[in-house]
């Protein structure tokens, strides 16, 4: 299957590396710009942009993916599926629609609690049990798409923002 993947934050990393290591072809990686980050503000690129160059995929950095240029683009990759993770950006339905399959979202949350940004944040701040990954058919609407399958997980009394994202991140992997 060939596939355009949608990432850009350290959450996204270890699914990534699972379908560059799958028998999948990954045809692109879509990611933020590089962006001043740090202390000294110096222009780093996403953490997804490092992993692809290591592994010779074709990055994109648009400022709008739903724009006309970057839905150009898209269509002429020719992917089956789009796999987003923690990318950034809301897709408009003209992307959504592009791959010849559909459009899938890893959420880092047992959907519906918890759409949209720092789901792992509130996870935490409500003292709950447990969390766990979504994964999504995409639509317009943040994280409202139909559900394919959900993962549980327990969340450690030690649990922090940084160690329950990283379970979660390897857990959607």
């Amino acid at each position: 299957m060939n596939i355009a993947f949608f990432g850009t934050a350290e959450f996204a990393i270890p699914a990534f590396r699972a379908l560059i290591a799958s028998k999948h072809r990954v045809l692109a990686l879509v990611t933020q710009p590089d962006r001043k980050r740090g202390r000294n503000l110096k222009i780093q690129p996403p953490p997804t942009k490092v992993v692809a160059e290591t592994h010779g995929i074709p990055v994109y950095q648009p400022e709008d993916a739903s724009g006309r240029e970057s839905i150009e683009y898209l269509k002429k990759l020719g992917a089956d599926l789009f796999v987003v993770i923690a990318f950034g950006q809301i897709l408009k339905q003209e992307a959504l629609g592009i791959p010849k399959l559909s459009a899938i979202n890893l959420h880092g949350s047992l959907l519906p609690r918890y759409r949209g940004a720092a789901p792992t944040n509130w996870a935490i701040i409500n003292g709950d049990k447990s969390s766990g990954v979504t994964i999504i058919r995409m639509n317009e609407r943040m994280d409202e798409g139909d559900i394919i399958l959900k993962s549980e997980t327990a969340i450690d009394a030690d649990d922090t923002n940084i160690t329950l994202s990283e379970a979660l991140s390897a857990l959607g992997a």
